[in-house]
């Protein structure tokens, strides 16, 4: 009987805890338990670990395909992952679900602007900020786009803007920086770019582009530095490469020229810009047949050059006493 009795007893027991359990499934809502996944993957996040984030965020979504959150931050994980077009997919869905989660516009406009959608990048930084004017990384993205856009004088007030709404970042400075350089303000983009390696020591690109800046306003040295110190930190910078190849040929230092100029190339062979510095500084050389295959590469790459490039051969055909024509 005792035994019976044990059994009878643990039986009860074992479907009040079932009863429990399910009773308190049935009272956690489905957003309850997707906010649960949300949580984890965001943490996941944190440490960097991309797929099982995703995963986690896929089960946010299929508890609450609606929850617009899980889209927007699914979205960035696979953005981090390296899969910019899924990322956008998610961006789209999260707006569609919540027209005013201004992070989505935002993070979708900087997708956008690096798939080249420069339009639909300006597009979500209006939204942004009309969302919230107060948001620095809005302007700064909107800045971005509209530089690239050719509009450089927009973009120089948008980081403006972005840069008094939050100074602290070196990013915005290097932004305005290139922006400067491109309305041909040395002084302001000089002064830019070194706000930005003050704040970010090891910043690589900014060091390149004060060097273009100190370049065009004649300080060799000092460009030469900053190139230096660029290619010291990322090595493999092959813009950093270029200015100094350019560099290297103002000063007439042609083997140094064509040296860096071929280490563009070996790092970006579709660079036309790359083939065709090369080129002239091998014509300089008077190295005619390997020059014109470097022109033709660049031609092949990139035929809206021609003209261009004709224009520096025929400058560099003058100062050896020739001519060329380019078919």
């Amino acid at each position: 009987m005792t035994n019976r009795r044990l059994l009878a007893a643990l039986i009860i027991c074992h479907m009040l805890v079932l009863w429990l359990v399910t009773t308190g499934n049935a009272q956690t809502s489905p957003r309850a338990t997707a906010n649960s996944y949300l949580d984890r993957g965001n943490a996941l996040v944190a440490q960097g670990k991309w797929e099982r984030a995703i995963a986690d965020f896929d089960l946010a979504i299929a508890f609450d395909p609606k929850f617009a959150r899980a889209f927007y931050h699914r979205a960035v994980a696979r953005y981090r992952q390296g899969s910019p077009a899924q990322a956008l997919d998610d961006f789209d869905r999260a707006i569609e679900l919540d027209l005013r989660l201004t992070e989505a516009y935002v993070d979708r406009g900087g997708v956008r602007f690096l798939l080249g959608d420069l339009d639909g990048a300006i597009s979500d930084g209006n939204r942004a900020i009309e969302l919230n004017p107060r948001l620095a990384e809005a302007w700064n993205n909107r800045g971005l786009a509209r530089g690239h856009n050719g509009d450089h004088a927009g973009a120089l007030a948008d980081f403006d803007r972005s840069i008094k709404l939050d100074p602290r970042f070196a990013e915005t400075y290097h932004n305005r920086g290139v922006a400067r350089f491109n309305l041909r303000d040395l002084e302001g983009a000089i002064a830019d770019q070194t706000r930005a390696v003050k704040l970010k020591p090891d910043f690589a690109e900014a060091y390149s582009d004060r060097g273009a800046a100190r370049q065009l306003k004649g300080d060799l040295d000092g460009a030469l530095a900053d190139y230096d110190r660029a290619l010291a930190l990322v090595p493999r910078s092959a813009e950093a490469w270029f200015n100094r190849g350019t560099l290297w040929k103002a000063r007439g230092e042609l083997g140094r020229a064509e040296s860096d100029f071929t280490r563009v190339i070996e790092l970006k062979p579709g660079l036309a810009h790359a083939h065709a510095h090369r080129g002239l500084v091998r014509l300089l050389q008077g190295r005619d047949s390997e020059a014109r295959q470097d022109f033709d590469r660049c031609l092949e790459l990139d035929r809206g050059l021609k003209q261009s490039l004709e224009r520096r051969i025929e400058d560099a055909k003058r100062q050896l006493g020739g001519r060329v024509q380019i078919p």
